[in-house]
């Protein structure tokens, strides 16, 4: 079975030469669009502009921060929203891991 080498990117990555990435034989990205309620990743428009300029296939997740169903509902929307302009072949994600929960811990 032959596997396909991704990426996970977002702002933390800074500003990623994406010419190189292809070069590097990287075969998708899986790009954070967003968090929470309302922030919007500051890399998140250029990543995936340019994953669509070079064809690299790529899909998108939204970290979340809801305490409940309505704010989970609202960075849903929001993140649907979002991404709707773009193409997008990938996966598109609602990423909860532990810091998910354990600010929902701190919140009570």
């Amino acid at each position: 079975m032959a596997y396909k080498i991704g990426i996970d990117v977002s702002k933390h990555n800074g500003t990623i030469d994406w010419n190189k990435v292809k070069a590097s034989g990287i075969k998708f990205a899986m790009i954070r669009a967003g968090y929470g309620s309302s922030h919007i990743d500051e890399q998140f428009k250029r990543n995936v502009t340019e994953c669509n300029r070079l064809k690299i296939p790529c899909g998108c997740y939204w970290f979340s921060y809801a305490l409940n169903t309505e704010q989970a509902r609202q960075e849903a929307q929001l993140f649907l929203k979002i991404i709707k302009q773009y193409k997008i072949y990938m996966p598109v994600c609602y990423d909860l891991e532990y810091d998910s929960f354990n600010y929902a811990k701190k919140k009570g």
